[in-house]
Order: structure tokens, then C-alpha cells, then sequence
């Protein structure tokens, strides 16, 4: 028997979100619920013409952000031995924790998984920040991977 019908996993290459998505298969029927794939990219700032950063994030975004968040997916599912028919994959252009738990609930899942730190270059903290964040505000149960 399957924990949870619905399941989002936040991706971004590090070995422990490849933990996080191993567990989360195991706890979602794939053939009758759904496994969601999420990578989330900072979006690219737009330029003035100058070639300066103007501040604002471009327009196109999403789109721009598509090719490599698809990429990090696939890596990271050849990783843990997910065939991409199992889950359904999702690419954002946004801020990691705000987008994780936006996507949360407008997939209405019903738990994320996550690794514990992702691909951060700070170490010293017990709980990455972004996972701290999602843990406080998702709105639903969030099971963090080591």
C-alpha cells in the first residue's frame, strides 16, 4: 500500500534531492497517483541596453528556464533509475522556496519530499534554509531527506 496519492519533489542535482526522489517513488503509486518532478532555476534579470542588469526578471523566463531544469530532471531520475513515463516533470523560473510551496498548492499534493540541503554553498546550518522555509509554510506534510 502507497502513502500518498500526490507527491512533488524538488530538484536540484544534489545527491540529497536524488535521495528525496528515490524515497518519494516508493511512496506514491505511480500508475494511480502523482509524482511530480519540480526544478526550480533563478530566473535570468533583464537588460537594459546598455547590457546592465536592469532588476527585473525577464518576461520570457519560464521559457528560457525550460531546457535546463528539464535536463537537471533527467539527470537526476537516470540517477535513482526512474523511467521519465513515471513522473511528471515541472520547471520554474522563481525564488526555490516560494516556488516550491506555489507549486504545492496549485498541484494540491499531498506531501513534498525534499532533500535536506541542496546545492548551496553554505554548510554550516543543520536544516538548508530552503527546506526550512518549505517545512514552515507548505501546505502539506513535508518529509525531509538526509
Amino acid at each position: 500500500m502507497y502513502m500518498y496519492q500526490s507527491i512533488l519533489v524538488p530538484i536540484d542535482g544534489s545527491a540529497h534531492s536524488c535521495t528525496a526522489l528515490k524515497l518519494a517513488a516508493s511512496l506514491v503509486d505511480t500508475a494511480e497517483g502523482s509524482l511530480y518532478v519540480l526544478n526550480v532555476q533563478e530566473p535570468p534579470l533583464a537588460e537594459d541596453a546598455m547590457g546592465r542588469a536592469a532588476g527585473v526578471i525577464a518576461t520570457n523566463a519560464e521559457a528560457m528556464v525550460q531546457p535546463a531544469g528539464l535536463a537537471v530532471i533527467e539527470q537526476a531520475c537516470q540517477q535513482v533509475g526512474l523511467d521519465n513515463k513515471q513522473l511528471q516533470p515541472v520547471v520554474r523560473a522563481g525564488q526555490p522556496a516560494q516556488t516550491i510551496v506555489a507549486e504545492a498548492e496549485r498541484l494540491g499534493v499531498d506531501a513534498v519530499v525534499m532533500g535536506s540541503r541542496g546545492n548551496s554553498n553554505i554548510r554550516s546550518l543543520v536544516l538548508g534554509s530552503v527546506s526550512h522555509r518549505v517545512l514552515h509554510v507548505a501546505p502539506c506534510a513535508v518529509v525531509v531527506v538526509r
